[in-house]
């Protein structure tokens, strides 16, 4: 069988959105012919290649609007991949998802559709604009979708547009392995990294709905209350696509407190492990619909560390499913420094055994789910 995926991202570029679909390719790579459709969202990215054992073609784009991309040779592109291709999965948010979803139903074929999150940008009138088309997008390739999958029920309650399309919504969460902690590679992060008594891990990102700020503003409460050495480190990159404007309002947060706050820059796949296995607490402090899962949360609960995550549909889910960890209010930095003090001062409490943090979310349910779906 011939697998088409069509995703705005994937990899080298870092999110939950392309580490879900090169986990899904790779899998499904092992017995089919897969191909991934993208962007070359960097110039010195090649315009295709193989990666174990999924084709990935990029396509150049001529100029870029916030996160999306103008791409002129994109529907060619599409329309030749699709002839070729028995089932389409969609990757979304996708504004040019559209194009396969129309393409796939001319060709009858199978279009299912991944809907990772709903989109909230910052205000303004631009970024308003930019939402709305968007959604439109997102409407009309969801109704041409035969299959949806969101990952929880919680979260595709509580979105704009899922609503509407019940009927054919299936709830799986992402495929999430065990990491693997490489002893080499803890070593080598620790030797960047200052002694500190606790160590709070970030696994993301700069962008908007992270919620970074909040997380920092947190540090000076965070001082009077640990009474101890502490240190913010940071997994992932500090200059993402689209994201200039947010990282300009966070420099004052990141000059004033640049004893504690630690960029690690991207860290792979492969050693986010022994990043994990270094960390007290981990914490998600998402804003907005944006963030609708998290499985950096279930990675570090499968490394022992419990985590403090946002209160938000979705996001909630790994601490509520396994009780290793507590929910914190969005946009409050006096509450988020409580519920962190809490944790570190009563760790032991909220360590769960593996086994059940496997068993709720286990891998080998979530790419059967996927592969009754697709195949």
């Amino acid at each position: 069988m011939t697998i088409l995926f069509t995703t705005t991202y994937y990899t080298p570029y870092v999110s939950g959105l392309t580490i879900l679909v090169k986990r899904l390719a790779e899998a499904f790579a092992k017995d089919h012919s897969v191909c991934v459709l993208t962007t070359q969202f960097e110039k010195a990215l090649k315009t295709g290649e193989e990666m174990s054992n999924v084709l990935v073609v990029r396509i150049p784009y001529l100029f870029r609007v916030n996160k999306g991309f103008f791409m002129p040779s994109y529907f060619s592109e599409v329309w030749k991949r699709i002839a070729k291709a028995e089932a389409i999965v969609i990757n979304m948010p996708q504004f040019e998802g559209v194009i396969p979803a129309i393409i796939g139903r001319i060709y009858r074929k199978k279009v299912i559709c991944i809907y990772n999150c709903e989109v909230a940008l910052p205000k303004g009138l631009a970024n308003h604009l930019i939402e709305f088309f968007l959604h439109m997008s997102h409407f009309f390739t969801l109704s041409l979708a035969n299959t949806i999958v969101t990952y929880t029920k919680d979260y595709g309650n509580h979105t704009l547009l899922l609503p509407f399309f019940k009927k054919k919504l299936h709830y799986i969460y992402p495929p999430i392995p065990v990491p693997n902690v490489n002893k080499h590679a803890k070593e080598e992060l620790r030797a960047k990294i200052p002694k500190r008594k606790y160590y709070i891990g970030v696994a993301a990102r700069i962008a908007a709905e992270k919620g970074m700020e909040y997380l920092f503003e947190a540090i000076p409460i965070l001082k009077r209350k640990l009474k101890s050495s502490f240190a913010i480190l940071i997994a992932g990159p500090k200059k993402p696509v689209g994201e200039k404007a947010y990282l300009q309002k966070l420099q004052p947060l990141l000059t004033q407190y640049k004893a504690e706050i630690i960029f690690l820059g991207t860290i792979s796949q492969e050693e986010m492990g022994a990043f994990y296995s270094l960390l007290d607490v981990l914490v998600l402090p998402s804003v907005n619909k944006t963030e609708a899962f998290g499985m950096v949360q279930v990675e570090a609960m499968l490394c022992g560390v419990p985590v403090i995550a946002s209160d938000l549909p979705g996001v909630r889910i790994p601490i509520q499913k396994t009780g290793m960890g507590e929910l914190a209010k969005p946009n409050d930095s006096i509450g988020l420094a409580k519920k962190i003090t809490t944790v570190l001062f009563n760790k032991k409490l909220y360590q769960k055994k593996k086994a059940v943090i496997k068993k709720e979310f286990s891998v080998d349910h979530s790419l059967n789910a996927y592969e009754a779906i697709v195949f």
